[in-house]
């Protein structure tokens, strides 16, 4: 392969799986996509209206062809660029590697959300039942939200508890609906006929839905209704509980994650010990600053220190104008000497920051010599204004 057309598919790679994260182009592919997505769920759901169908039918057709097409387009360079994702995509085994790629999770979604309207469109096989899966390229979503992403992987890790609660439910609806067929079956044959008619009633029963299409007559029916009324509210809010828990404590992770990142290469970290590390990045908070806002000013009392994630500040004071961005920090000496910032910091875009309230700040240099040390070391040698990666980063005050 030539090294344009490997610069090529890098590029693309880098728009269409990297996407949100990178340059510009893959931020509109991305929106793009999830507009489309949208669009489509829309007019599967506006063609069951069959007064639009008639009257649009036409337009309907051309905007599934489109729509068919880049999805085709997408799969297809999804499988090409693969390969990306190994450390060496020009090593042997590529399209091993691709084979596999199309057999994971979101390619098989892929797939099944754009088959059913290749065989209708191409093949000429009358499949019209199974345009309900395209209701499936909803899912296509999850490439582009992270909280979906989070959510499906909550699914996962829960798995095994989630099909525990499954197999409560059900036991706890087939004894509940063979207990009202004994009490209800002699008076009610045509609700409580058998037990798969009396599971109808458990079933809107423990749920706490409650349709009222079938109710016990008996007093012993009631009576035992109302128990499993009780244990519905409980036993289904089992699983409720386990995905929020899930849910968030995988956002938990993933948050700490990205600071335990950040925190290891700002300079003023950089190559510290992990355990301090780890202790610097589960006392930090975020703070995101709207464009034009002031962050700190000078004259203030200093009770944080501030690491810039992403976005731009401007510090400013009568040695004159400095730009601190993804990687910086100020803050550090003036909480050191227990004094007043020196300068004005305000956010000249949308910013989001990590920080670090002085008394966490205090508490690390007490029990954290190496990090004193170290903060003390690159005042001396006068590091405040050296270029650290992206930002310059005048004062750490």
């Amino acid at each position: 392969m030539s090294a344009s057309e490997t610069s090529l598919r890098r590029k693309i790679f880098e728009i269409i799986e990297i996407g949100g994260s990178g340059h510009r182009i893959g931020r509109f592919f991305d929106a793009f996509m999830i507009a489309l997505i949208l669009m489509n769920i829309c007019a599967v759901a506006l063609q069951t209206v069959k007064s639009i169908d008639l009257q649009y039918d036409t337009q309907f057709v051309v905007f599934e062809i489109l729509s068919l097409t880049v999805f085709i387009v997408e799969y297809c360079l999804r499988i090409w660029t693969s390969v990306e994702y190994r450390p060496h995509p020009e090593m042997h085994g590529k399209n091993k590697f691709r084979l596999q790629f199309m057999f994971s999770p979101l390619m098989v979604i892929d797939f099944i959300a754009i088959a059913p309207t290749i065989m209708f469109s191409f093949v000429g096989l009358d499949l019209r039942f199974l345009r309900v899966f395209r209701f499936l390229r909803l899912f296509k979503l999850m490439r582009y939200s992270p909280a979906l992403s989070s959510l499906a992987s909550v699914f996962y890790e829960e798995r095994r508890a989630l099909i525990a609660t499954l197999i409560i439910m059900l036991g706890l609806a087939l004894f509940a609906s063979s207990i009202m067929y004994y009490l209800e079956h002699a008076v009610q044959p045509q609700a409580f006929g058998n037990i798969p008619s009396a599971m109808w009633w458990a079933l809107a029963t423990l749920t706490t839905i409650g349709y009222g299409d079938v109710v016990p007559i008996t007093t012993m029916g009631k009576i035992f209704g109302a128990v499993i009324m009780v244990l519905g509210v409980g036993v289904y809010a089992l699983p409720i509980g386990i995905i929020a828990s899930g849910f968030a404590s995988e956002i938990h992770r993933r948050d700490f994650v990205v600071r335990w990142g950040l925190v290891a290469n700002v300079p003023l970290f950089n190559g510290l010990d992990a355990n301090l590390i780890n202790t610097i990045a589960k006392r930090l908070r975020s703070q995101v600053v709207e464009s034009g806002r002031l962050v700190a000013y000078e004259g203030e009392d200093a009770d944080r220190l501030f690491l810039v994630v992403s976005g731009d500040i401007r510090r400013r004071d009568e040695e004159g104008e400095f730009h601190l961005k993804k990687g910086a920090f100020f803050g550090a000496k003036s909480l050191m000497e227990r004094t007043t910032f020196r300068a004005n910091y305000v956010a000249t875009s949308k910013t989001q920051l990590l920080v670090l309230d002085a008394t966490d700040f205090h508490h690390l240099l007490d029990h954290y010599p190496s990090l004193k040390d170290r903060i003390e070391e690159t005042y001396v040698r006068g590091d405040a204004k050296e270029d650290f990666g992206q930002a310059k980063v005048e004062e750490l005050r």
